[in-house]
This record gives structure tokens, sequence and C-alpha cells, in this order.
């Protein structure tokens, strides 16, 4: 299938690039605002074209958009690509808020296309063996969660730095935290509980989050201001398990420790994975399994209330 990237983004070139390379497929144009930008982009990943947003979302060879825009760009630019027939992979968080995952939903069903929001770990080996150690009973009972992903993020140029473009340390990194307490949930909490530090442009630079699932607890921490760190674990009323590496696994050895006792996974892409899943769905040979109507939308809900608990003034 021939893929078009919207943006010369460096998550595109260090992941989804080679991703959709391993699955088999082409990378068939790039497209940025500058043209000198696009075509520099284009020649550096080996890419046949470089188009204007506007020629790539037209283009009629092209079937899937890949969409790493900020986040304040991804449901319009999404939207352009639905009107114009393709389906989209689009980055994480999907949206701003619950309400544009709806009008997305809206434009996905009108098109007849697929849309699915990037987040790719979920794909890894180690996140399936997660939940059937929480579905076999072996954990007993659920009591508490945590869960964190942490960086310095010291280019105050970046773009996730910026209010305006979706900038944040809660939608940028936070997101992973919540999103897999929820897919070990099974649900959306009852409550949420949250504090913020934030930067004097008002986006977040850190972030922690109390999740109050009823019966159990789980507790998130997103940071742009603190050293590398990512880790989940889940302690259990006769267990608990503990993912070092569960977020990002490339060079990390990810490994799941269960009571004590450690399982490696061989290296596996969790972005090349995903690729291949989305092209099933596309193609229709299988379900899409993170469904906007179901998980995306849950997931935007629970960011929303978790921001507006600290006040962060886009929700």
């Amino acid at each position: 299938m021939n893929w078009g990237i919207l943006g010369a983004a460096n998550i595109a070139q260090k992941a989804l690039i080679p991703a959709i390379r391993e699955a088999g497929s082409t990378v068939y144009a790039v497209a940025a605002r500058n043209p000198e930008r696009a075509r520099d982009y284009a020649e550096r990943n080996q890419i046949p074209h470089a188009l204007t947003y506007d020629e790539l979302l037209g283009h009629p060879d092209i079937d899937i958009i890949y969409n790493p825009l900020p986040n304040s760009e991804h449901l319009p630019l999404t939207l352009r690509a639905l009107e114009q027939g393709k389906h989209v992979l689009c980055e994480k968080p999907l949206t701003l808020n619950a309400s544009e995952v709806r009008t997305m939903m809206e434009a996905e069903k009108a098109s007849g296309k697929v849309v699915m929001e990037a987040f790719f770990y979920r794909f890894h080996p180690q996140i399936q063996r997660l939940l059937e150690i929480v579905q076999s009973g072996t954990l007993g009972d659920l009591q508490i969660l945590r869960s964190a992903f942490t960086f310095h993020l010291g280019n105050p140029d970046d773009i996730r730095w910026d209010p305006k473009l979706g900038g944040g340390a809660f939608y940028d990194v936070g997101c992973y935290c919540v999103d897999i307490m929820r897919l070990v949930a099974g649900k959306l909490p009852e409550s949420i509980d949250a504090v913020a530090q934030f930067t004097a442009s008002g986006v977040d630079h850190t972030t922690s989050a109390l999740l109050n699932f009823g019966s159990f607890v789980g507790h998130a921490d997103a940071s742009f201001n603190v050293p590398f760190e990512q880790s989940f674990t889940l302690i259990g009323t006769q267990g608990t398990v503990h993912l070092n590496a569960p977020f990002v696994t490339a060079g990390q050895n990810p490994t799941l420790t269960l009571n004590g006792a450690p399982e490696t996974f061989e290296e596996v892409n969790g972005y090349a994975e995903m690729v291949r899943h989305f092209e099933r769905a596309v193609r229709g040979e299988e379900g899409v399994r993170y469904p906007l109507g179901k998980d995306s939308l849950e997931q935007a809900t629970l960011l929303d209330e978790v921001l507006r608990k600290v006040g962060f003034p886009k929700v």
C-alpha cells in the first residue's frame, strides 16, 4: 500500500517510515508547509515525491495518510484527508479533547474510511502478555496501578512547549500512562484527581494523576522536567507484575517481571506491527483493534478530566 506522510516530522523519520518499509509497503510521498523542507526530507529518506499538503491529500495513488503533525493539527488535517477518501493513522493524542474525537468519528463514518490512533506500544507482545496475566486471575483482585513516563525536554523551541499547538507533558507522555491503565482496567475510572506544575507559557511540564477505578486505584506521573523514566507496575492481592519498558522498547531490553520472575521478549518493532494491523483493517481483513468510538473516545474523555482538574485551558 502507498503511504503519504504529513509534515517533515522526526517521529516519522525515526519510526514510521522504517516501519512502513518493514511491513512491505511504500512511503510514496511527504508534504510540508515549506517546499524546500519537504524536498530535503524526501531526499534524506529516499521518498519519491515531495508535495504540498493539498497535493498529498488529493493524490490518487496514496492509500493511507500518516498524521504526526502538532496535536492542534490532528483534527483539521485528518478531516481533510477523510474528505479526500484517505485512511488515516494519526499520532497520539488523537485530538485535543473528546468533542474533537466525536467530530472525527462522524467524518470517519461518513467517509467509509478507517482512522486509528497511533499508540504503537500496544502492539508489542509484552502488552498482550500483561493482559493475559490480568485476565488469568493470577494477581488476584487488582489493587494498585502505577505508571510513569518522564524525560528532559531541553529544546526551548520544541513544539511541545507551545500551548497553541497542544503542547504539554500530559498530552505527550501522560497519555501513555493512563492508556495502559485503561487497557488493564477495561473501563474508565469512576473519579480522577490531579495536580500539575506549569511553565510561564501555560503548558504543564509535570503532572500527576490519581485514578479511582472503584475497587482499585491508579497513579500516573508525566514530566518534561526530570530524567528519563518509563515504568508500569500492577499490584494485586496475590501478586505483582512490573514492566521496565512498557512504552519505548527499542534498545531497552523490555522485561516483564511476574512475582519476581523475569520474562524477556525478542526485539519486536511495535510500529511495524501497528502498521501491519492497520493495513489489514484498511483492506477489510480484520476489524480495527482500537476503534475511535470505543477506545479513542474513552481515552480523550479521561485526558479531558485530568486536564480539567489541573486547570489546563485547552479543555
